[in-house]
């Protein structure tokens, strides 16, 4: 089972480097399915220049003052961090005696163990056209969606980043998709992606770590650019259905006026689709039959492992 503590704080403090560049916006702590310790956050670039890589440290305290375990380093999730640009990281504990957990955690204390300025820039002209969040069989949440290259270069081997949310918009977890397919991802063409939370499943974790929301950002290996680097954009759920096709009947029209000639036409389509519907349910009823048990034994197929799908490379490396 997935435990939150104390749950999502705001940073206590900011994380610390040569102009303090580098903030925490908030986080979570939690213990994985496996008994893994782990703090879920978000970080921004409140600089003026571009950061590669971005590598965090973090402690934590209980209410008496005292550190109590430190963290392994952890590797945002994210390369040539633009200036306000947001980016979420998942923070890993090492196992040891976790008996001051009874006294409960009091905050994290981040510290920046790397964030060095850059001159290059990512491609930037590559856009999530549309994005839909679901769970799947097993509880685990998937956003899926599409990606399209709007500029005049190849970008390749290109992945999508995830920062999910609760109901109250705190951070509850991080994830990221594999590269795309193709890798090649040539001006005007479009591909797939599939970006799942780490460690949260519906069915098994608590209701404050429920996911309502989600912001994706776009990362690609090239090609590097330079010069002054562009503004940072995300893809936030709220905007999601302005990028997805609109449903039927929302088409306007300058021409309000109808006839009785076109009333009829528009009735005689009606009970054309009506005939065509109910013919439909009747061969989809009979398909149901026959596809019932390989739909059922699909997530049969699966490992019962909870982290398997979807699951982290690594420790923190994108």
């Amino acid at each position: 089972m997935l435990l939150g503590f104390g749950f999502v704080h705001e940073a206590s403090s900011q994380a610390e480097n040569q102009s303090d560049r580098l903030k925490v916006l908030n986080y979570s702590w939690y213990f994985d399915s496996i008994e893994g310790f782990h703090v879920v956050g978000e970080v921004q670039n409140q600089g003026t220049s571009v950061l590669n890589p971005v590598v965090l440290g973090g402690t934590i305290y209980t209410p008496d003052g005292t550190a109590q375990i430190r963290s392994n380093p952890c590797r945002v999730y994210v390369n040539y961090m633009l200036p306000n640009q947001k980016a979420p990281f998942l923070m890993d504990f090492g196992v040891r005696d976790m008996s001051w957990m009874s006294q409960g955690i009091d905050h994290v204390d981040f510290t920046t163990i790397q964030a060095d300025s850059n001159s290059s820039y990512q491609y930037p002209n590559l856009s999530i056209t549309s994005s839909s969040l679901s769970t799947d069989s097993t509880g685990v949440y998937w956003v899926s969606g599409k990606v399209q290259n709007t500029g005049n270069r190849t970008a390749t081997n290109v992945r999508v980043i995830g920062t999910f949310f609760n109901a109250t918009n705190d951070v509850v977890a991080a994830g990221y998709s594999v590269v795309l397919t193709p890798n090649l991802l040539n001006p005007s063409s479009s591909a797939s992606f599939k970006v799942g939370a780490f460690d949260v499943n519906k069915t098994e974790t608590s209701p404050d770590r429920q996911i309502s929301s989600y912001t994706l950002m776009v990362q690609t290996e090239g090609p590097l650019l330079s010069g002054i680097p562009p503004a940072s954009t995300s893809y936030s759920s709220s905007n999601s259905s302005s990028t997805e096709s609109p449903s039927s009947g929302g088409s306007s029209s300058d021409d309000s006026s109808s006839n009785s000639a076109g009333s009829d036409y528009l009735g005689y389509i009606a009970l054309v689709a009506i005939v065509i519907v109910a013919i439909g349910g009747l061969l989809v009823y009979s398909r149901r039959k026959t596809s019932k048990v390989s739909a059922e034994e699909a997530p049969k197929s699966q490992s019962t492992t909870k982290r398997r799908q979807p699951h982290r490379r690594g420790r923190s490396n994108v």
